[in-house]
């Protein structure tokens, strides 16, 4: 028992060991004005809730009537223990209820502790799968629910090349001419028309000073004008000023004549530090992207063109003459014409890829459009998962909008001035950047095979020791449209096609012209066109989705059985601990 003394002041030393209390009694004598009770001690149990439990090192301090208390708690093994229990006899996990029942036999509970391990584990298995096909298959092409309207693509731009590189007449005074301009011609001609000439070519121009616009100027000289090249032209059904539609383009074939391309302010980032051609359009251009399409407020009788429907009558008709009297040197082995269809923003490359149109026919060339779009939320897929690019995150250093043609264009022009010091005079450029001559020709012309063979992934690639790998990443765009075609042809007569306006009446008593006519026919077939779409396949929502599905179904777990993990492991045991030192002061038999 616990004894008060009345004279002097006394500390009590109580050590708690089973149920036995032991106490003993020093005098500190009457200098102190309190008493002062110590209780300190080994553990003595208090359950979880309070009633029981662990305390140590009490300190009680009593002035006069009034108790000062405090309890410092421990957390043992055995708290955690009760602690578990009570989380399995309440938790909504399936089969904790019966690893915590301290009724049932030590098997029963093994039993059960084994089956909600394995069933974790299976679950884990099947959300790892799922997992892995979220991350390694994100997306998904698939046919739109609505078909695109005709009205709502760009009528494709068309490229037209004529074969003829110099004009006969043109070389034959070139060649008597003793002009200082045109004697560089005579080197340039030959460099254009001879590719076994004995004599040293021409090396690289300098665009520093009048390179590129000596070479411009060559062409404009000796290649056949597009008012020339170009006798009539037909959109809708209605006759037009060719040299209104048709605008003098520069590709690798030389000058040629496109319709339907916009402006260069619209398609190069910074057109006046380019070297390029300087075309004024006589008719209003909008910006139209890919992406973004038409602005909401734009007529249709802007640049780009929209088609006015299907058919030959609502197409284009433009009449050709390929002057083969004027022959000197072509491109190909042939005599004619090129003819490319194109991105409204893309720089065309014909020489390759260009149809070859023969003269004295008449052609049929049937469009259909590709139409391949995407979901907002796909940009939250990485570049790498989605095989897509958005102009926002591919940036271009000489184009506005990306596709994959304008990548690979300005791909090729930066490998090639990094391994041949040059470009060459086709490929977007600065104009302190200097042109490649015919000297380069080969150094151009062989990373440009090595370009194309390392984006086709091709596994040996006979390279130079010196020259650097080629490094392109031109993925496809994202929302991008492109266009395919199938081509008709016949031969055309004269008389024929002067009853239906193609030709003039003087063409048919000259030889030589009416076999240089020829008439293309450029349409669509249908008013509607299906899309192509790209898509999350599985997204962060289905992932979430499919693991809650295969927790519920193994162990029963949901998201309330996160938050109820998180609340035993740290309110419910927070709130315990200050529960059992409340419990264990008020329980405390101080002196008095």
């Amino acid at each position: 028992m616990l004894r008060k003394t009345k004279k002097r002041n006394v500390v009590m030393d109580q050590f708690a060991r089973g149920d036995h209390l032991h106490a003993r009694r020093r005098d500190y004598g009457p200098q102190y004005g309190q008493q002062i009770h110590t209780i300190s001690g080994s553990f003595g149990k208090v359950n979880f809730d309070g009633s029981h439990g662990y305390t140590r090192n009490i300190h009680l301090a009593q002035h006069g009537n009034k108790l000062i208390g405090r309890a410092v708690p421990s957390c043992s093994c055995t708290t955690c223990v009760d602690l578990f229990n009570e989380f399995c006899d309440r938790s909504t996990l399936h089969g904790l209820k019966y690893v915590g029942d301290k009724k049932l036999h030590f098997v029963e509970r093994l039993f059960w502790s084994v089956a909600f391990i394995l069933a974790t584990i299976t679950a884990g298995y099947f959300i790892n799968t799922v997992y892995a096909k979220w991350d390694e298959t994100p997306v998904i092409v698939s046919i739109g629910a609505r078909t695109t309207q005709l009205t709502d693509i760009p009528f494709p731009a068309i490229t037209i090349c004529t074969m003829n590189e110099v004009r006969k007449s043109e070389a034959d005074r070139i060649n008597k001419s003793k002009n200082k301009t045109d004697i560089l011609f005579q080197k340039l001609m030959k460099d254009v028309c001879n590719n076994s000439n004995k004599e040293k070519p021409i090396t690289k121009y300098s665009n520093k000073s009048d390179g590129f616009d000596t070479i411009l100027n060559f062409m404009v000289t000796v290649r056949q004008p597009c008012h020339e090249m170009i006798k009539a032209c037909y959109f809708a059904g209605d006759l037009k000023n060719c040299t209104d539609i048709f605008n003098p383009s520069l590709t690798d074939e030389g000058i040629c004549c496109s319709f339907n391309k916009v402006k260069r302010e619209y398609i190069f980032r910074n057109p006046r530090n380019l070297s390029d051609l300087n075309v004024t359009f006589p008719m209003d251009t909008v910006d139209w992207t890919p992406e973004a399409g038409y602005p909401p407020s734009s007529s249709p009788d802007t640049l780009p063109w929209r088609p006015r429907g299907s058919g030959t009558h609502l197409g284009l008709t433009i009449v050709l003459d390929a002057e083969l009297q004027q022959f000197h040197c072509s491109t190909s082995a042939s005599v004619g014409f090129k003819l490319l269809l194109h991105n409204p923003v893309e720089t065309p490359k014909i020489a390759d890829f260009g149809s070859l149109i023969a003269p004295g026919r008449e052609y049929r060339i049937k469009i259909k459009p590709v139409i391949n779009n995407s979901t907002m939320s796909l940009r939250n897929v990485k570049e790498v998962s989605r095989q897509c690019a958005y102009s926002q995150d591919k940036y271009l250093q000489f184009y506005r909008t990306y596709t994959k043609r304008n990548c690979i264009l300005e791909c090729e022009a930066n490998y090639t001035f990094d391994v041949c010091k040059c470009v060459p005079f086709y490929l977007p450029k600065d104009i302190n950047t200097p042109i490649c001559g015919k000297e380069e020709e080969s150094c151009a012309n062989k990373a440009r095979k090595l370009l194309d063979m390392k984006i086709l992934k091709e596994g040996q690639i006979d390279m130079p020791e010196d020259w650097i790998n080629p490094v392109c990443q031109c993925l496809p765009g994202c929302n991008e449209i492109s266009y395919v075609s199938s081509m008709t042809h016949s031969h055309m007569n004269a008389s024929f096609a002067a009853n239906k306006g193609y030709i003039e009446e003087a063409v048919l008593l000259n030889d030589e012209m009416r076999n240089s006519i020829t008439v293309v026919h450029l349409y669509f077939t249908e008013t509607q066109f299906l899309s192509y779409y790209k898509t999350e396949l599985f997204g962060l929502s289905e992932f979430l989705s499919s693991t809650g599905g295969l927790l519920g179904l193994f162990i029963g777990f949901s998201f309330l059985s996160a938050v109820e993990i998180l609340y035993f492991a740290s309110v419910r045991l927070w709130c315990g601990i200050v529960r059992r030192r409340n419990t264990a002061v008020n329980n405390y038999p101080f002196v008095e």
